[in-house]
């Protein structure tokens, strides 16, 4: 995903700045630790639960659409009929003539019909984007924060992401040995404020509003 790979090197450009800045003193006594940020954000309860939100506003927002695109499909039915109408040589001319008014009509409804089906794709594109990044900010936030912790507390000098590719694409991490993996400490310390199952469902009053996107314009009124 490419928002994940941007908050990865994010974080690893954080730590690399935040203890490459740290005094190296001997060779023997610089410590330098690995962790694997590909698995510690697929198993932070937070991203799979901004994960389940996500998915549950693009379903939403596919319902909409699909809705949408119904509702267009009638206008446009509507306005053929019209327009046969208005050419039917069996009807007067003033039924021809009523019927032509109606046909225009109805060509501004269609056009309307489609300016708002572009809105909606557009804003609600970038509704979701947006949420996404804010959610994945927050969550990169918890997780420089939690290996920062166990950085300083350990005293590590450096701590790189095995997991993470530079910016040519080729692993920043290509070999170690004996070097301390510090994955499932991070892992456990994000993790460590996992509401439990019982108290989840006793706070559930208090639990994250879903995710809202801002609105279109209105459809046209249904004749």
């Amino acid at each position: 995903m490419k928002n994940l790979r941007f908050f990865r090197r994010a974080v690893v450009a954080f730590l690399a700045a935040a203890f490459v800045s740290l005094p190296l003193v001997a060779h023997a006594d610089t410590r330098v630790a690995i962790v694997d940020l590909q698995r510690v954000f697929e198993n932070y309860y937070k991203k799979k639960d901004a994960d389940a939100r996500l998915q549950d506003v693009v379903a939403r927002l596919q319902k909409d659409k699909e809705a949408m695109v119904a509702d267009y499909q009638k206008l446009v039915d509507e306005t053929t009929k019209l327009r046969d109408a208005a050419q039917d040589k069996t009807l007067s001319d003033a039924a021809r003539a009523e019927k032509q008014k109606a046909f225009e009509t109805k060509v501004q409804d269609v056009r309307n019909a489609e300016r708002i089906m572009q809105e909606f794709q557009v804003t609600k594109t970038k509704a979701v984007d947006d949420q996404k990044m804010r959610l994945q900010q927050d969550i990169v936030k918890d997780i420089t924060s939690a290996v920062t912790t166990i950085g300083n507390r350990d005293k590590y000098n450096l701590i790189l992401d095995k997991a993470g590719p530079s910016v040519n694409g080729t692993p920043v991490v290509l070999y170690t040995q004996d070097m301390k993996d510090i994955t499932d400490d991070v892992i456990k310390l994000i993790n460590a404020t996992q509401p439990t199952a019982s108290s989840s469902s006793a706070s559930s009053a208090a639990a994250p509003a879903p995710i809202s996107v801002p609105a279109t314009s209105a459809a046209p009124a249904k004749p």
